[in-house]
């Protein structure tokens, strides 16, 4: 069932705000995102903008920069700059608050970290974008990570983000693999700027409340500043399939009999093993239970259905019989009770202080210190058939065996359910940051005549604390035993584990669990179990100078160069809660949850350099001519050395257009999870390579394989399966990834148009060397595949030294696989005066705004010894070939209005089968609009409202498997691609002085 509140005065408010628009003659404005504008008149500006230290004659640059002016942020209504930074279409499916709640990174986020908010570049990962913060490195927000926790940066001081969508390493280091996002904060801030800010869903269901107050004053006669920033927000969590018309049904997707034909979406239908109540397998139909242990007559009809489908439509293989129609709301769906956005509570301060000693020397000191609290919740305990109940067992009644024909259950008797009275697990989360910058810097006297200089030296201390504690989580040993029950003295259900002659195993705490009745207070209390909390910290170091001017001058212009270093050190501190930690005396081992502490640190010595040389100037075909060029060269106490390189070339025949293009190499050091993770043993089901059946059967065996198993191996192994132990832990063997990166773009800028801007840039990232793990079959046999035994692979496997039989596999992180990205990026951009249109004086002022990105492909390729294993998510889920973002903004007076679209093609399933045999399903294409109101009640009281996703689309059918597919795909939903709340509405109260 769908709860509906009735708080709609939010919604209310706005649209009475928003009927404005109606009467406005035109579209709003806004401070527009643009990429590499520069104004005829500002072109001898000297500014530095990111991507260089160089101080540039005007905005120009070869490497592709998209600006988000800071109050770009406010008119977009978001809460925060990281809701507007993830509409970029350069950025995809960006750890956020709708999709932390489980691990969307597939390769950074590890754990989930709910509330976090990290930026991806590319789709390239979180851990393969830099974040900074002036220009500087921002403590990560997540131990263990290297990605920033963008809501942690102060967003009412932002003066704008720019982010560069080109590799970056050779002038900001590691992790600029995919670009840099740049947070440049407003300097020597006066006066006061305070808001209140209140949203909601249209459900009513997701109230949000934000209050910040900015402050700053000069004094010393001038010399000196203080400013001071501070916020608040909460926001409240939505739970999936209760709260959404997208999600209150289930659709999972089956084969049609029909070769060619796509997935079919079976809506509003739930798979029974989701019931609140047991469901058994009887004479091939289900039966559910009633509460008092009973049961109903079978569900299904001999027909297998009770819906209108046919399953003479269905492929044999989809097990339609399993599904039921929920049209009484009785039967759960796989995710019913996830969260769609997680629960935050946020309190970030920020404050600087900066003192002018004269023309030359400038000191400035920055702090920080935010907190975060949010949790994850992780659906109920679920029983999918997996544990059995045996013949003795006294929950086995004799209706049970009646209906299964007068037959026992030797076998075992398997049930599926949800256990509703178990309530939701849940993980709390509590992240604090702390950060202090502090440093100099200033201009140099001529070093070469009349040539300007300028340097800047900084010293950074942050640390990240990040306290988890576990809330209702189920012993899988305990639930084992107390379903293995047997009828005690009396006659009364005891555990099977304290009946028998051996004492030593006894749990005298163990209460019998009956699956076909709501489980008992005492047998819950028995189940679950609340951990203790744990804390886990990194700490980052770092020192960094530069000094950037120019050496001399030739025809076209000076000759700039930057030169510099840094000194970086991380340490982590990861800790285990006692109950998890083997080596705790409290260590609990009935809960099944292994933890191990960990420290881990590193630390990289870089220096730098940036050239950029003016070749031409004012000729013919040749308005300006400029090459850029920069190189960092790394040393690692993890990873060793390493060099990264930058080219660029700009090239304006006339004044109009511009040409640009770069070349580099980018590269991205190994983080302290993936070098220091403890190890932790698991047993899996292997198959050896060189047993009697694999080694002359297998079809994927290459020629070194028969001489390799002969090398010590027995003639004649009889063993098929195995049962290993495989040690997962982290490797100080790692080495760095690397990327070549090419640009190449055009500028348009045409005189007869004023305030227009045009780009056009194509980026391929050619990633190698990516640091990925190898599933332990594979490594099993590509070790023995290999040309030698000498190899990578058979580094990983530990066997008895006397009878070469297999004793465990090591699965960890090597550098092994190769990604690739290709697209281009388009950006529009025009500001007009309408009074120069001829729509009389004091029209006002229109503005439009327009990004796309088209992407071309975004392969991984696993294991580069076999080529042809590549996967494209190009259209796929999560990776749209065209994404893009369009607004029109008008302002006149007081008044500004506008409106905003954010559009993604269709997408299609992520699919195993030939497309042949089975047309993959295919989603349409979608867009979102928003739009927004402000006006200036007084010169110093500003109120402005706003609906996000105003019509209020809701996601696609997308249709899910309810046996294990996609992330949310059982409901009908992609977190990060989609939006999965609905229409939002917020009303914000401005103050300023």
């Amino acid at each position: 069932m769908i709860r509906r509140h009735n708080h709609k005065t939010l919604l209310l408010a706005a649209s009475g705000l928003l009927a404005a628009m109606i009467c406005a003659p035109a579209l709003a404005q806004e401070t527009k995102a643009k990429s590499d504008k520069s104004d005829e008149a500002a072109e001898e500006t000297t500014v530095v903008v990111t991507g260089s230290r160089i101080r540039h004659k005007g905005a120009a640059s070869a490497t592709p920069t998209t600006v988000i002016n800071g109050d770009m942020v406010r008119k977009s209504g978001a809460r925060q700059v990281a809701d507007l930074v993830n509409q970029m279409p350069a950025l995809v499916i960006s750890q956020s608050d709708q999709t932390s709640n489980a691990n969307r990174d597939k390769d950074s986020m590890d754990q989930g970290h709910p509330g976090l908010n990290a930026l991806d570049l590319r789709g390239l990962g979180t851990k393969r974008t830099l974040v900074l913060v002036n220009g500087r490195r921002h403590v990560p927000g997540a131990p263990g990570t290297s990605a920033v926790d963008i809501s942690t940066i102060p967003g009412g001081l932002i003066e704008r983000v720019e982010i560069v969508t080109g590799g970056a390493s050779a002038q900001y280091g590691a992790d600029a693999v995919a670009g840099v996002a740049n947070f440049i904060l407003k300097k020597n801030y006066q006066g006061l700027d305070a808001n209140l800010r209140y949203g909601n869903s249209t459900y009513g269901d997701m109230p949000s409340y934000d209050a910040d107050l900015l402050w700053g004053k000069n004094f010393a006669g001038g010399k000196a500043n203080v400013t001071l920033f501070g916020t608040y927000g909460q926001s409240n969590g939505v739970v999936a399939g209760q709260d959404r018309p997208s999600t209150s049904r289930g659709n999972p997707w089956w084969y049609r009999a029909v070769k060619g034909a796509p997935y079919t979406v079976l809506d509003d239908q739930h798979l029974l093993q989701y019931s609140p109540r047991a469901v058994v397998l009887l004479g091939s139909k289900p039966y559910v239970f009633n509460d008092d242990g009973t049961m109903r007559a079978p569900i299904l009809g001999t027909a297998g259905l009770i819906s209108t489908l046919s399953p003479a439509d269905m492929a044999k293989n989809s097990s339609v019989s399993s599904l039921v129609t929920n049209s009484g709301g009785e039967f759960d769906g796989r995710y019913d009770n996830w969260l769609l956005s997680v629960p935050s509570d946020r309190f970030i301060t920020h404050g600087t202080f900066g003192y002018q000693f004269n023309d030359n020397l400038r000191y400035f000191l920055e702090l920080d210190y935010a907190t975060n609290k949010s949790h994850g919740e992780y659906g109920l305990w679920w029983e999918g058939g997996a544990n059995k109940l045996y013949d003795g067992n006294p929950f086995i009644t004799p209706e049970i065996i009646a209906a299964n024909g007068g037959q026992g259950f030797p076998d075992g008797l398997s049930f599926a359910r949800n256990y509703p009275e178990f309530g939701k697990s849940r993980s709390n989360y509590r992240r604090e940051l702390k950060q202090v910058v502090t440093g100099f810097e200033g201009e140099l006297p001529a070093l070469f005549r009349e040539h300007d200089w300028a340097w800047s030296t900084y010293l950074s201390y942050g640390k990240t604390e990040e306290t988890i504690q576990d809330r209702n989580n189920t012993s899988n040993l305990r639930y084992m035993r107390a379903l293995d029950a047997v009828t005690g003295p009396g006659g009364t259900p005891i555990c099977a584990v304290n009946s028998d002659a051996d004492t030593s195993n006894d749990d005298p705490n163990c209460v019998p669990l009956n699956p076909f009745k709501p489980a008992t207070k005492e047998a819950i209390n028995y189940l679950q179990f609340d951990s203790s909390a744990s804390t886990t910290s990194l700490e980052q170091y770092v020192w960094s100078g530069y000094v950037t001017g120019g050496l001399f001058n030739l025809p076209a212009g000076e000759v700039q160069v930057a030169l510099g270093a840094e000194y970086r050190r991380e340490a982590n501190n990861i800790g285990a809660r006692d109950e998890y930690n083997p080596d705790s005396p409290k260590f609990v081992p009935d809960y099944g949850v292994s933890e191990t502490p960990l420290k881990g640190e590193f630390d990289v010595k870089e220096v730098f350099a940036e050239l950029s040389v003016p070749i031409l100037k004012d000729l013919p075909f040749a308005y300006r001519l400029t090459a850029d060029a920069a190189v960092r060269s790394a040393d690692y106490s993890t990873a060793g050395k390493t060099t990264a390189e930058k080219f660029g070339l700009q090239w304006a025949p006339v004044k109009d257009i511009r040409f640009r293009s770069t070349y580099g190499t980018a590269v991205r050091a190994p983080n302290i999870s993936e070098v220091f993770t403890a190890s932790s043993i698991s047993g899996q089901w292997l198959s050896d390579p060189c047993n009697y059946y694999n080694l002359p059967n297998r079809t994927d065996k290459t020629q070194y394989t028969a001489a390799n198993c002969a090398a010590g191996m027995p003639a004649n192994k009889n063993d098929y399966w195995l049962w290993l132990n495989v040690i997962k832990k982290g490797n100080p063997d790692l080495k760095v990834e690397t990327a070549k990166t090419f640009t190449l773009g055009v500028v348009l800028q045409p005189r007869f148009m004023k305030n227009f801007s045009a780009t056009v840039d194509y980026y391929d990232i050619n990633m190698s060397n990516v640091i990925s793990s190898v599933e332990p079959q594979q490594i099993l046999n590509k070790c023995m595949d290999a040309p030698t035994l000498d190899s990578t692979y058979c580094d990983q496997i530990v066997r008895d030294p006397v009878t070469h039989n297999l004793v465990s596999v090591v699965k960890q992180n090597i550098n092994l696989a190769h990604r690739k990205t290709s697209g281009i990026d388009t950006e529009f951009d025009y500001s007009v005066n309408l009074d120069a249109w001829g729509w009389g004086s004091n029209a006002g002022t229109l503005s439009v705004n327009s990004i796309w990105t088209r992407l071309f492909e975004n392969k991984y390729t696993p294991d580069p010894d076999n080529p042809t294993n590549v996967t494209d998510t190009v259209g796929i889920f999560g990776f749209p070939k065209l994404k893009g973002r369009t607004s029109f903004n008008y302002s006149r007076d007081k008044l500004s209005l506008g409106w905003t679209s954010r559009f993604y093609s269709g997408m299609r399933q992520t699919v195993t089968i030939t497309p042949k045999d089975y047309a993959p399903y295919k989603t349409k294409p979608i867009a979102y609009d928003d739009v927004y109101v402000s006006y200036w009640l007084k010169p110093t009281i500003n109120l402005s409202a706003g609906l996000s996703n105003a019509f209020n689309k809701q996601p696609p059918r997308y249709p899910g498997a309810e046996a294990g597919g996609a992330f949310f795909g059982d409901e009908g939903w992609q977190a990060g691609v989609y939006d999965v709340i609905g229409r939002t509405g917020w009303v914000n109260l401005r103050f300023t002085r």
